[in-house]
This record gives structure tokens, sequence and C-alpha cells, in this order.
């Protein structure tokens, strides 16, 4: 069948009246001219390149064209061909001048790029359609045939998304750091520690500035960062030292007394009484003897562990016999059974009654923090828990292999929808902290929230709808 018939075919269809009136399908239309079902592929393909972005103008031509092409042909108009032929040459030429815009262009698209890369379009979604404007315009010049004005702006251009890029740095990796800082200075915590609060802001500032050095070393910087948040803790806990004395009254020996209660209570582990009849030099100088004995007795046993992986792989290499190999097996899993007990001792050590409760699940630990400051309602990290989150990610760096579940729990009070809502969102938050400020690996970390359906204990009274609001952290050492 050849285009008049169809064409004739198509009029005729159109003469017998818009009721009985049949369809053509643009299938039918590709089928019958080749050239449109081109022009159709190549736009298709040309939208996939994005072209629109590097020829605007060029591609909003051969959309028109495509579509008067496709009517035409609907309608068994004679030109239908020729719209066709004009959109398969626009996106052509199209095609031609995304080449040379990309070449032109090459540096700033690599700054783009790498903005995009840090999210910077959510981040800074103003700066980022500000540069986006100037590109575009840019794109459009060149396209014009004004080279010339089109690459005056290049160098200006590149670093605006290059600074877009950097900020957006700034505000993913230093916003614990930078909130810590504020909420000390609100806290008025540079008047009780102003020494300690300034190196936190020194601590930041040199985070700051190495990412304005070079952004990709964003270890360094985060190693300050940390350092910033730590110093911030370490103030905090001088202000509540100060606050006690002051509230208590204390004099001069009965604050002597209080630092000799609070390290009998550090020390009552590894040690019945601490000797305190002899000078504070001598206690120190004692008491570090016997906690280097038992960093000396945890080498040992490690060594020993080591040693007994060192014998099992000699033994499968001299292909010992069986029963050997089960005696070193087993002494193996002794060896790492007491490791396993001792960093399960040394974590659940490093939490208050007050901050959580740790259990041990077979090779798991479960922290069940309790300790949480959240505003009512708001899943909002607030400075007061950046002591207990740095000992949990102490916790879980103890076990390098492990993967981490964050869950979320809330007492009985208030809808299932909203108690679900608000226990998955304070898991982010704590998950989050975990992987942008400790540099655990995001793939070892998730996050779910339960709402109220797994309460530890009653819901009617308020001492245990407290237990039940809490945050759970499971260490999968499996």
């Amino acid at each position: 069948m050849n285009k008049t018939i169809i064409s004739i075919s198509l009029a005729m269809a159109l003469l017998s009246g818009c009721a009985t009136q049949p369809s053509v399908s643009d299938n039918d239309v590709f089928q019958q001219y080749p050239v449109i079902n081109e022009a159709n592929l190549l736009i298709q393909k040309a939208n996939a390149e994005n072209l629109a972005f590097f020829a605007p103008e060029q591609m909003k031509e051969a959309t028109r064209a495509y579509g008067t092409a496709l009517k035409d042909a609907k309608s068994g108009k004679d030109n239908a061909t020729a719209a066709a032929n004009e959109a398969v040459s626009r996106i052509k030429a199209a095609r031609q001048q995304s080449e040379k815009a990309r070449y032109i262009f090459e540096d700033v698209l690599s700054a783009r790029e790498k903005a995009l890369n840090v999210n910077a379009s959510t981040v800074s979604p103003e700066d980022f359609a500000d540069a986006e404007a100037d590109f575009s315009e840019a794109i459009a010049q060149l396209e014009q045939g004004q080279e010339a004005r089109a690459v005056r702006d290049i160098e200006a251009i590149k670093n605006q998304y290059l600074a877009i890029e950097l900020g957006a740095l700034k505000k993913n990796m230093l916003s614990f750091a930078q909130k810590a800082v504020q909420d000390a200075e609100k806290n008025d915590l540079d008047d009780i520690a102003p020494r300690t609060v300034a190196k936190a802001k020194d601590e930041l500032k040199l985070a700051l500035d190495t990412l304005e050095v070079n952004r990709t070393d964003t270890a360094k910087a985060n190693i300050h960062s940390n350092r910033a948040i730590w110093l911030v803790n370490q103030a905090q806990g001088i202000a509540d030292i100060h606050a006690i004395f002051e509230n208590a009254d204390f004099d001069e020996e009965q604050k002597i007394l209080w630092y000799q209660e609070q390290l009998s209570a550090v020390v009552s582990p590894i040690n019945q009484e601490v000797q305190f009849n002899n000078t504070n030099k001598e206690v120190v100088a004692n008491l570090r003897e016997q906690i280097a004995a038992l960093a000396s007795d945890n080498s040992v046993l490690t060594a020993q562990l080591t040693e007994t992986q060192n014998r099992e792989s000699k033994l499968a290499q001299d292909n010992a016999d069986a029963l050997m190999q089960a005696q070193l097996l087993r002494e193996q899993e002794i060896a790492k059974e007491k490791a396993d007990a001792a960093r399960f001792v040394a974590v659940q050590s490093m939490f208050t009654d007050k901050e959580a409760t740790v259990y041990r699940q077979g090779d798991n630990v479960l922290i069940r923090a309790h300790g949480f400051s959240f505003k009512s309602g708001a899943s909002e990290i607030e400075s007061s828990n950046f002591v207990m989150l740095n000992k949990i990610t102490d916790a879980i760096n103890r076990f390098p292999n492990a993967t981490v579940v964050v869950s979320g729990h809330t007492d009985s009070i208030g809808s299932n929808e909203l108690n679900k809502a608000l226990s998955t969102s304070r898991a982010e938050v704590v998950a989050n902290f975990i992987t942008q400020v400790s540099e655990i690996a995001p793939n070892r970390v998730s996050f779910t929230g339960h709402g109220k359906d797994k309460p530890v204990a009653t819901n009617e009274t308020p001492e245990g709808r407290a237990e039940n609001r809490r945050v759970e952290i499971l260490i999968n050492n499996a």
C-alpha cells in the first residue's frame, strides 16, 4: 500500500462523518511513515541524553515538527513527511550542538556533577537554581551563535557550582558539630568552661578550613568535627559538676571528698578500696598500674586467640588429624568466648543505669537506651544526648564486623500512626548520627520504628511509660 492509497483511505475515513470516524493509532502511522517512526525514536533517545538541556531551541522545534507530522499523517495531509524530515534534521542538529556545548562547558559540567553528588540541589535549592539559570542562559547564547558571550562567564558559573558543593559538604558533614557548639553557647557553657568551649570552636573552625583547602579531605575534617563534639560534651560535664558543687554548697574539703567518691565508684569493679591514705600522686599511680595489668591480660588473651588461629591455619596446611583439629577449634572457641565476654563487660560498664541497659543475646549485644532526651512529639537530638551517642558509637566500634539495627519505641499514649512515625523518625536521627559523625559505614546501619507495639513495661504507670519510650541499638555480631 503506497502513501497515495493511505491518504485516500484517511480522507475517506474523515468524509464518513465524525460519529463513524475510525481512529488511526500512532503505530499505524509509524508503519506507514518510516520517517515519522525514525523521528519518534530519535526524540526518545534525545530525551534520554538530555539534549534539550544543551540545545533547547533545536529540541523545541524538533518536538513541534514531530507533533505536526503525526497530526498531519493521521489527517491524511501530504506534508506529514516534510514535517517529519524537519524533526529528524533538527534532532541531528541538536546532537551536534550538544557535543559542542559539552566540550566548551566541560569544567562547568564537572563542577555541576560534583554539586549533584553531594545533594546540593536539595541542601541549597535556591543557590543551585540560580546556578542552573545562569548555566542555561550561557547554553542558550551558545546555541544562538553568540559564543563569545556564552564563554564569558564560564569561570563564574563553575565557581558557583563549586561554592554550592562546598556549602553542601559543610552542612552534610558538620551539622552535628555546628549544632553542638551552638547549643553550648545557647546554654552558656562558655561561662562555666570557657577554655573547653573555645577549644571546641577551634576544632570546628579547623574542620571548616580543611574543607575550604581540600574538599576531598573529608576524613580529616571529620576528625576535627568529632573532636569539637567531644569537647562540647566535656564542657557540659564540667558544667554538671559545677552545678553539683554550687547546689550542695561544698567547701574545699567536701569537693575533694566528692572527687574521691567518684574515683572509687569508677574503679570499684577492679579495686575493693582505693588507698586514699596515700598521696594523690600515689593513688593515681597505683590505679594506673592495676588498669595496665588488666590491659596486659587482655593483650595476652588476644595474643592467645591469634596464636590459636595461626595453629589452626598451620594444622589445615599440614593435614593434621581430625582430633587435633577439633581440639584447636575448641581452644579458639574458648578464646573467642573470653574475648567476647570481655568486650560485653566493657560495653556494659560504659553506660549508667539512667542511660541504658545492656543485654547480651548470644553473639549479639542489645543496648536499650532509655536516657534519650527528646522534646515531646519531636525527634531532634538534644545536646544532652551527645555523651550517650558517643558511648553508643564507641560500643559499635568494638565490633568492627557487626551490623547495627536502630529501633525506636514509644509508650501507648497517642494514635498508632503517630507513634509509628515518631518512633521511626527518632530511630532515623540516631542512625544518621552513627553513620555521619562516627564514620561507621551506612550499609552497616539500618533503622526501624515499632511505635507502641513492643512495650517492656506496663503503660498504666508513668514509670512504665518512661521505660517504654526508648531507642534500642542491636549490634548484630553474627
